[in-house]
């Protein structure tokens, strides 16, 4: 349980060092770094809306946005400490919660601390992907694969070996 809470502290603290790192050196909305040209890049964006730009924080959307992301991490959290450590079956489950845990926490920070209150993006897919994205970003989409995964496939199965196979 201690490693997977570590993994969520180490987790966020990366996304906001190389959100920092990003701000620090590419200071300016829109600057880039091609690492690969035309195909990846570190971009400056700064996101007012939720997922993938929808919506915006004009008004109430910024705290909808904060408290949806607040409400979402302590739901994770209260999930996690539920979870039985000592049934190895439920790995992929407490480390989905892990990463779910850091991602919310890493754009709720943006959200709360950010000077205009928008979460800030830089890794850019040019070729292959139209939105730019972060730390938390991955750290959500992984989580919630094997959030999904494990709901849909394993979970069954740890049900059916409880109730005596039946």
């Amino acid at each position: 349980m201690l490693w997977l809470l570590a993994l969520s502290v180490g987790l966020v603290v990366i996304d906001q060092v190389t959100k920092a790192l990003v701000m620090v050196n590419l200071p300016v909305e829109t600057d880039t770094l091609p690492i690969i040209r035309d195909f990846f890049h570190f971009t400056h964006v700064r996101n007012s809306g939720a997922v993938f730009g929808i919506g915006g924080d004009h008004g109430w959307l910024l705290f909808f946005f904060i408290f949806a992301a607040l409400a979402a991490t302590v739901l994770f959290a209260v999930m996690f400490a539920k979870n039985n450590f000592g049934d190895k079956r439920t790995r992929w489950y407490a480390l989905s919660l892990s990463l779910l845990m850091a991602g919310t926490a890493g754009n709720l920070i943006d959200r709360i601390f950010q000077f205009d209150h928008q979460v800030v993006d830089f890794i850019d897919f040019r070729g292959i992907w139209p939105y730019v994205f972060n730390v938390a970003d991955m750290c959500l989409c992984i989580g919630i694969g094997l959030f999904l995964f494990d709901q849909l496939f394993l979970e069954p199965k740890r049900v059916k070996k409880t109730d005596g196979g039946q």
